[in-house]
């Protein structure tokens, strides 16, 4: 048998930084609000990571591919306010995007 791995991909997610949730915290919402509307075995399935980022009030999220399309509209029907910037298949590519994006200075303009 081939061994076969799941694709994956990478979410960039834009919070508000001045809300008083951290993105830890806006994770776990959002994996309340997934298991809400698609039950404990898809989330399982999904395989919700967050990643590290360097971009302020950017966070990164990986999930299985098959599940991108329940994870945004957790996302849209979600509780707190976010904005998908970039999807991509590698962190580095995602990093890449959203470097360029330049969303450094949309934090530092909006204090």
């Amino acid at each position: 048998m081939l061994n076969h791995r799941d694709k994956r991909r990478y979410v960039a997610i834009m919070y508000d930084e001045n809300a008083k949730d951290r993105p830890f915290q806006v994770n776990e919402k959002i994996g309340i609000r997934f298991k809400e509307l698609f039950g404990v075995f898809q989330m399982q399935s999904a395989m919700l990571k967050i990643y590290d980022s360097d971009f302020g009030n950017i966070m990164i999220i990986g999930c299985k591919l098959k599940y991108l399309d329940y994870f945004l509209v957790s996302l849209v029907l979600g509780e707190p306010s976010l904005t998908v910037v970039s999807i991509s298949g590698t962190l580095k590519k995602l990093r890449k995007n959203v470097s360029q994006m330049g969303f450094r200075n949309i934090k530092n303009n909006r204090s």
